[in-house]
């Protein structure tokens, strides 16, 4: 079974009314066919909004809203990976807002500086083998839907970033797609992307 989840859909985070447009129409057929919808944000500032206020496609009663303190949602919320597998969720399609507070040569899973502080390590063009741009947007830098992509590979799951629906801060589509297809996951199109339930 699938799941979608959606990282930083609020409308400050998620400002592309085009990616929005083509997300929405699996959100649509996730609901439709009453699947695993999961809406989680890793933004401090919007810890005490409401559910149904936290996502641009209004959660309802039936879906997942989760808070993350961190980049990557399995790493900050307890349990996610092990509820997920309970309910015989093996495949997870995430897409949305890639922000990120990382600076380069910090962990892609925390944003803070590590062991490979000054190295393009966490720059996933770097990981995938190909030229990272020193002009690049944030487009490049690792974020939240990179992070919990890359957890959820770690985790056992099945992995499908969407690459028409996951944006940078700037509403631009995300550069990463060969590290993330490079380390295991799908990157595929919304309308390919065909739901299991």
């Amino acid at each position: 079974m699938d799941a979608l989840l959606l990282i930083d859909t609020d409308d400050a985070s998620y400002p592309s009314d085009d990616a929005m447009e083509t997300l929405g129409d699996i959100v649509t057929r996730t609901r439709a066919v009453g699947g695993v919808l999961i809406f989680a944000s890793t933004k401090a500032d919007l810890a005490d909004t409401p559910d149904e206020e936290l996502s641009i496609f209004v959660p309802d009663e039936e879906d997942l809203v989760l808070r993350s303190e961190s980049p990557d949602v399995f790493e900050g919320i307890d349990d996610l990976a092990a509820g997920l597998h309970d309910l015989s969720v093996d495949r997870i399609i995430i897409a949305g807002a890639d922000a990120t507070s990382a600076t380069p040569g910090a962990d892609a899973n925390t944003g803070e500086p590590g062991a490979g502080a000054g190295s393009d390590a966490t720059d996933p063009a770097a990981e995938a083998g190909g030229d990272a741009d020193a002009s690049a947007s944030s487009a490049s830098t690792p974020g939240a839907v990179y992070a919990s992509a890359m957890a959820g590979l770690v985790c056992n799951f099945d992995v499908v970033v969407l690459s028409d629906s996951t944006t940078d801060p700037n509403g631009k589509l995300v550069t990463w797609g060969d590290a993330a297809a490079g380390a295991g996951a799908m990157v595929k199109k919304t309308a390919d992307t065909w739901l299991r339930m």
